[in-house]
């Protein structure tokens, strides 16, 4: 006796391989350009650590930090607001007064170059260039 093939009517199997493809897709999307730029950088000028909620920046007689509405838009530009401390010299009793600053740069790859406006005296630090995964810069005068 011989054994008939199997006659059932199956679904279409052409729908069933969207599905794997789908997810495939869905877990090989790019991250976000901004996770590019998260971690360390330095250099001989400064240094500076990001991460998703802000960062600091520290070179010599100075230090910054940077709020956690930084970006980075196409063609790699980076842009933040934060606040800047002056260095060097006897610590005033009452601290160091903060300027607000705005952070503007480009990211190329591993490198960066970092520029500092501090808002209130019109003044521009920099432009810095950092490296991803240099070594930090401590904030101290020499």
């Amino acid at each position: 006796m011989t054994r008939q093939s199997d006659t059932r009517v199956f679904p279409d199997m052409r729908a069933f391989a969207v599905v794997p493809f789908a997810l495939a897709l869905g877990c090989s999307l790019p991250t976000a350009p901004d996770a590019d730029i998260i971690g360390q950088w330095g250099g001989q000028e400064a240094s500076l650590a990001l991460a998703r909620d802000g960062g600091t920046l520290s070179y010599p007689c100075g230090a910054g930090t940077i709020d956690s509405t930084w970006k980075l838009g196409s063609g790699g530009q980076f842009t933040a607001t934060g606040q800047h401390f002056q260095g060097g010299g006897p610590m005033p009793v009452q601290g160091r007064p903060p300027h607000p600053a705005s952070y503007t740069g480009t990211v190329d790859g591993d490198q960066l170059t970092l520029s500092v406006t501090l808002t209130d005296l019109d003044q521009t630090l920099g432009p810095f260039h950092l490296i991803r995964g240099g070594a930090p810069v401590p904030e101290m005068c020499v």
